[in-house]
Parts: C-alpha cells; sequence; structure tokens
C-alpha cells in the first residue's frame, strides 16, 4: 500500500510540473543573442546561416554557464534566440554577457478570444456561404481558373480535424506544440477547424479550395500557450521539414490570435523574419472593439497584414478592434483590410458544420485571397501583394484607408484582375517544379499528388486558353524551367491541339 501510494504521489508531482510549465510557471527565458551580421540569400543560405549563427552565440554561452546541459535549451535560430531553464544566479551571468541584447521570460496567455454566439447550423454541400461570395471567389474560381491551386498555407491555431469531408487531402504537414504532442491531426477545441475551413474548404465554406495546409496545433481548448510554444512552432512553419536544402515552407501564414495589447514587441523579430522570407503574414485584428480597444498585437505591426470583421450588410462587426496604433511615435493606420467576420459558417471539429464570430473568421478569408493572389502570379512579393489588395478593397468608411476598416472589404475578383494584368504564366511553371519539390519533402512520394497536380491542371487549362503568339512565346521560355515544366507543357500543347481538331 505504502509503495503504491509513494507511485500515486510521484505520479501527481509529475502531472503537476507538467502543468505548471504549460501554465508558465517554470523559470523557462527567452534569451535573444544581438544582431552582428546582415544574413540575406536565398532560403538555404539564409535558414543555414541563421542556425551557424545561434550555434556561434550557444558556444560562448556554454562558456559563462558551467550548468549549461541542464537548461533543455529550445533553439530558436530564426531570431537569433534560445529558451532556456535557468535559476537566477545562472540568469545573472546570461545578461551580463556582451552577446546578449534582452531576457524576457516565456509566459502562458490566452490568444484566442472565447466565441463570439457559435452554433451547430445545416447546410447544403452545394450552397457557397454567403462570406465567399461576399468577398468574390466563385468569380475567380469561374473566370480564371484560380482555386489556390499549388499555393501552401501556413496555419497555426488549436489544430485541425483533417477527416472533415471539406478537408480532406487538405493537410500536408501537421504538428502538435501542445504538451499533449497527438501525432495525428487533432483539434480538441474547433476554433482551427473552423478557420482552416474558411481558407481551403471544400463544399462552399473555403476561400481557396485548392490550396493545401501546413498545420501547427498551438493553443489548448482555452486558447492559451506559451510564448516559447508559440515561438517555436513560428519557426518549425518556415522549414516544417528541417532540412534547410528544400524550401517547403509556405507563401502565407493565417494567424486567427493575438492580444489586447497594441504595443507589445514579443513576436516583432518572428514576424519580420517571415516578410524577410517571402513569407506573407495575416492576423486578426481583435475582437476588443466593443470595449474601445485597438488593433492588438502581432496585427498592429507595422509588416502585418492586419484583418477586420464585417457583417453581411458590410457594416462593421461590433467587436472589431480599431486603429489608429502608434509605434515610436509614428501613428499607423490599423487594421488594413477587412472581410466577413459575423456569422461565419465553417467546418466544425466535431464533423458537419458550424457557424462563429470574430475577426479570427475574417483573417482566414484573406488569408485565401492572398492564396488566390500567389496562383494567379507566384512571383508577386508581399509589398505587391499588400498594395493590390488594399488597392482593390471595396471602400466602406471613411474614404481612404481609415481605423474601422482599413483600405476596405477585401475583393478577390478586383484582386486576382489586377494580378493577371502583369501575370507571365511562365512563373507558375517554375512554381510548378517547386511545388514537386515541396512536396516529396512534406509528403514523401505518394501515388496521388496532393499540391502539384491540382496546380498543373490549373496551367494546362491557363495555358490552352492563350493566343498562339502568347503560346508560342511561353513555350520559348519554358525550356528552362526543367524537365518537369517541359513536361506539362507538352501536356497542355496536347490539350490545346485537341481543342483545335474539334472546332
Amino acid at each position: 500500500m505504502k509503495k503504491f501510494c509513494s507511485i500515486f504521489c510521484l505520479l501527481v508531482a509529475f502531472a503537476l510540473c507538467i502543468s505548471a510549465a504549460w501554465a508558465g510557471n517554470t523559470d523557462r527565458y527567452i534569451v535573444k543573442f544581438k544582431e552582428t551580421k546582415a544574413i540575406s540569400g536565398d532560403h538555404q543560405r539564409v535558414v543555414s546561416s541563421k542556425q551557424q549563427q545561434l550555434e556561434e552565440n550557444l558556444a560562448s554561452l556554454k562558456k559563462v554557464v558551467k550548468t549549461y546541459k541542464n537548461f533543455n535549451v529550445n533553439k530558436l535560430w530564426i531570431i537569433n534566440s534560445a529558451v532556456v531553464s535557468a535559476d537566477s544566479a545562472d540568469l545573472a551571468k546570461i545578461k551580463a554577457m556582451p552577446q546578449v541584447e534582452r531576457v524576457t521570460r516565456s509566459e502562458y496567455k490566452i490568444w484566442i478570444d472565447k466565441d463570439i454566439d457559435k452554433r451547430p447550423v445545416k447546410t447544403d454541400k452545394a450552397q457557397i456561404q454567403w462570406n465567399i461570395t461576399r468577398m468574390r471567389a466563385p468569380e475567380v474560381w469561374e473566370k480564371y481558373k484560380i482555386d489556390g491551386a499549388g499555393v501552401v498555407v501556413g496555419h497555426l491555431d488549436t489544430g485541425i480535424f483533417a477527416e472533415h469531408p471539406a478537408l480532406a487531402g487538405k493537410v500536408l504537414k501537421f504538428k502538435d506544440f501542445t504538451p499533449e504532442a497527438k501525432e495525428q491531426a487533432f483539434d480538441g477545441q474547433g476554433h482551427g477547424t473552423h478557420t482552416a475551413g474558411t481558407i481551403v474548404g471544400g463544399e462552399g465554406v473555403g476561400v481557396a479550395p485548392a490550396a493545401r495546409l501546413i498545420v501547427a496545433r498551438v493553443f489548448d481548448t482555452k486558447g492559451g500557450t506559451t510564448t516559447e510554444i508559440l515561438l517555436a512552432a513560428m519557426q518549425w512553419i518556415v522549414d516544417p521539414d528541417g532540412n534547410p536544402e528544400t524550401n517547403d515552407g509556405p507563401r502565407l501564414v493565417s494567424n486567427s490570435w493575438g492580444s489586447d495589447e497594441s504595443t507589445d514587441k514579443s513576436f516583432w523579430d518572428i514576424v519580420k523574419a517571415w516578410v524577410d522570407l517571402g513569407i506573407t503574414p495575416v492576423f486578426a485584428a481583435g475582437n476588443n472593439g466593443w470595449m474601445g480597444g485597438k488593433v492588438g498585437t502581432p496585427a498592429a505591426f507595422p509588416h502585418s497584414w492586419a484583418v477586420a470583421a464585417t457583417t453581411n450588410t458590410d457594416g462593421l462587426a461590433y467587436f472589431s478592434s480599431q486603429g489608429p496604433v502608434a509605434w515610436d511615435g509614428v501613428t499607423l493606420m490599423k487594421p488594413d483590410v477587412a472581410a466577413p467576420g459575423n456569422g461565419i459558417v465553417s467546418c466544425s471539429h466535431n464533423g458537419g458544420m458550424v457557424s462563429n464570430s470574430g475577426t479570427s473568421m475574417a483573417c482566414p478569408g484573406v488569408a485565401g485571397v492572398v492564396a488566390l493572389m500567389y496562383q494567379a502570379d507566384p512571383s508577386l512579393t508581399i509589398e505587391q501583394i499588400r498594395l493590390i489588395g488594399e488597392e482593390t478593397a471595396k471602400d466602406l468608411g471613411t474614404p481612404g484607408k481609415d481605423q474601422k476598416f482599413g483600405a476596405g472589404l477585401i475583393d478577390a475578383y478586383k484582386a486576382v484582375e489586377k494580378v493577371m494584368q502583369n501575370a507571365e504564366l511562365i512563373s507558375s511553371y517554375q512554381a510548378y517544379e517547386a511545388a514537386l519539390q515541396a512536396e516529396v519533402a512534406l509528403v514523401g512520394a505518394r501515388a496521388v499528388s496532393p499540391l502539384a497536380a491540382p496546380l498543373a491542371a490549373s496551367i494546362i487549362e491557363r495555358t490552352a486558353s492563350l493566343d498562339d503568339g502568347q503560346f508560342n512565346a511561353l513555350s520559348l521560355r519554358v525550356a528552362d524551367c526543367g524537365e518537369a515544366a517541359a513536361r506539362l507543357l507538352k501536356e497542355a500543347t496536347a490539350v490545346r491541339t485537341a481543342r483545335t481538331l474539334n472546332r
């Protein structure tokens, strides 16, 4: 009996330790090292150089602190930082190092607001939801045959119910950063499944149904997590296969989370790192508007694209946080754009569909539009994405960019139309080669291609629609793209020939 009690007590103590760690009560500190050199170049060079830079700093730390082996180091090379467990004595030594810029504690916080009027609904699978129509995504599918094919979207949330019929086959990679650390895709709360559905869901709930997801589960059922976990997931999403030689990261990341604080810089460096690597950061503006709260962080960062929420009458949702915000004394107009976020029907983690409201529901709508734009022209820069998205948005509030709607309601049709005016199809052939490589890195060789095949179908259709002059000019350039692109052009040529013969 005593032996049983001892074992029981040990198990309880262990459980309490795990619980404390998840709640941010252990001494976990984020050590940020000073940047001493600029790092630039392609994906492989940047990632490898950043990893080497951190290792050099950690080597210096080992010399200063003899108990380094007990630190349980979590390497955050993307921001030249490391998370360590340290007592006050070791912490003082670390702070005194000339290489150290700052030391902050990893804390547990609630990052996802409580659900607003969440309720299950019954829908017709053939019905396109009002928010998708309001953003004019179906018009893009119909006229331009663009539906997000070939575009990889990063998604940080409560996870995903990947077996939902509207999400089947849409997840390329999943990793659970919570203490549960489940191997298979999972969502115990529902927020992540809903937001994922608005990005890539079928059955009329998604803006870019042919796009694919890389999913990081970072939040618990309360919508909370630690700074360390979020930073680790934000780094992982950049290089999910852990091999710098393969560029398998997403083109954008959808973030339906944030704090109510407008000046918190905890994630400033890592969002900037995303941008430097060519990853568009889309963030929910926050649900603090009914209290007069400002757009929260990370959405409030100058380098984040902040999304406000609108109603089915194009009014501002009462909860949508407003701007402006200020950084270092400079006023910045936020949010940047708006999307439907009130009464949005999407996927439930229990199966079926559910209606929910929040800027969390608006953010993935804009992410879906960005995916459509990237498919239209994979060579677009983040600056071009934001500029075109804001230029073509439907102005709803005070003329120009304002503190409620930003530039206005995102318009997928006008945005893609603008992109297509200058888009060269050659960039899509180049993207096809890249999609094949990313697919192998993320999921390995499969009988059915989940990423490249949908893109191939779209490229063939677009190529077959070119006039003879455009087709001949394209053919001359495809030869330099690679063998896969050449085979794809051959298939497109066959389709053009068959259509000519059938006229």
